[in-house]
């Protein structure tokens, strides 16, 4: 447990130790929840298409498979 600040904005402070632990950066975006008489912050991971996409990018690579830009694009691989 730990002790925050409030501003008289609103602000939070969230212990710098728990930011890193919990991947919150700077202007990174977090859930918050009301849960009873208890507020819960949880990181909110964001994935992005590389990183959903990167298991099937390996698979694609581990059996060669290949293909032109115009077959992806033809075949809405990539959007």
């Amino acid at each position: 447990m730990a002790i925050g600040h409030v501003t008289q904005a609103g602000n939070i402070s969230l212990p710098k130790a728990w930011r890193e632990e919990l991947g919150i950066e700077l202007d990174s975006e977090v859930l918050i929840e009301k849960v009873e008489d208890k507020i819960v912050i949880e990181a909110l991971r964001t994935t992005t298409l590389t990183e959903m996409f990167k298991g099937i990018d390996q698979e694609i690579q581990k059996k060669k498979v290949t293909f032109s830009l115009k077959e992806a694009v033809r075949d809405d691989l990539y959007e």
